[in-house]
């Protein structure tokens, strides 16, 4: 196992190898540092309010949305009343409408909200859990942009054919089996079962891959036989064995539909990346147009680099909340300029190297 990482302007993108396969993928934003709370980081917070029909305070961290400390059934802890500072240790992040998961954890007295323990980088955090090295992409000749593309795709093929489309929406998370045509000289109870296994497998990877918690619906191809069923569940669940958050698998319904329930830890890469299903937010957007912009610098030492961007994608660029500017006059010194362009989409992009 080793750990491949990519500083690029705006982002860190890091891939948790298993020999040449990801099995993890986790996007850092520079724009979310100190404003954003990281599973592992121990703040001082403050009780915002203590909650009786929630048994549980929510408490402000000073980066991002209130946490929210669960009692338990051990009940309020003394210490825990509106307006005093405890120590928390950040549990789950932050994903759509709800702030972080806390748990008391014992800290110095002191002003209060601040940050105790700030979490190190992403790479280092995984290093540390799975004591693993650490090497750049260039070092590992692993192409960390394609992994993360990969990771994004709707529809993922299976070795010997069919594949899985996998479909997030608010609630749950729906991955659909389609043999799309494969066959197996055994007939189709024989394919039907192939096909399954190969798609619990490919299932397991990519949930653990994207970061995808909370209810999973899976679609596999219906089994009539009840040995068939039973061996199919003992398949999803020897397909996470290794993952490190924790999977609850539901018995297969009368429709082959297998639900199952999987820890959340992080924001999935989803949430990251789109603002809707199909939609790049303004800051991927924003953040392909500095990889584009990194490309060509690389490309070519001399040129002056010309960023257009579209109304959206300039704004964002300008305002610059990431601190992409600086590194970038650091890594190529006076030769780039961002231009407002009337003539691109909103969210498109344009580097153009220039010596004249």
């Amino acid at each position: 196992m080793r750990i491949v990482t990519a500083d690029h302007l705006g982002e860190t993108r890091v891939a948790l190898m298993e020999g040449e396969r990801a099995v993890e993928i986790h996007l850092e934003r520079w724009s979310e540092r100190g404003r954003r709370a990281i599973r592992g980081e121990v703040y001082r917070g403050r009780v915002r309010r203590v909650d009786a029909s929630l048994n549980g305070a929510f408490i402000a961290l000073g980066a991002g949305p209130d946490g929210f400390l669960p009692f338990g059934g051990a009940g309020r802890p003394d210490e825990v009343h509106e307006g005093a500072a405890v120590g928390v240790q950040i549990v789950r992040e932050a994903f759509q409408e709800k702030g972080p998961s806390l748990t008391l954890f014992e800290v110095e007295p002191g002003e209060a909200p601040e940050t105790v323990v700030p979490a190190p980088p992403v790479a280092e955090r995984l290093a540390m859990f799975f004591e693993a090295p650490v090497k750049t992409a260039q070092e590992a000749g692993v192409d960390i942009d394609a992994l993360v593309d990969e990771a994004l795709e709707r529809v993922i093929p299976l070795a010997g054919g069919g594949h899985i489309i996998v479909d997030p929406v608010a609630a749950l998370t729906a991955i659909d089996v389609d043999a799309a045509g494969r066959k197996s000289p055994g007939g189709g109870a024989k394919m039907a079962m192939e096909l399954n296994k190969a798609a619990a497998r490919e299932a397991a990877r990519q949930i653990r891959l994207r970061g995808i918690g909370g209810v999973v619906a899976i679609d596999f191809l219906p089994l009539k036989k009840k040995a068939d069923q039973g061996n199919l569940v003992a398949s999803i669940k020897s397909a996470f064995r290794n993952d490190p958050a924790k999977v609850d698998i539901a018995p297969p319904s009368r429709f082959a539909i297998v639900e199952l329930s999987r820890q959340r830890l992080t924001r999935p890469l989803h949430e990251i990346v789109f603002e809707r299903p199909g939609l790049e937010t303004i800051e991927t957007c924003a953040l392909t147009a500095l990889r584009d912009l990194e490309r060509e610098g690389r490309n070519d030492r001399a040129a002056r680099l010309e960023l257009a961007a579209g109304k959206e994608v300039h704004a964002w660029l300008k305002a610059d909340p990431a601190g992409w500017h600086k590194a970038a006059r650091h890594r190529y010194g006076d030769r780039i300029a961002l231009i407002e362009s009337e003539t691109l989409g909103p969210r498109q992009s344009l580097v153009t190297p220039r010596r004249d």
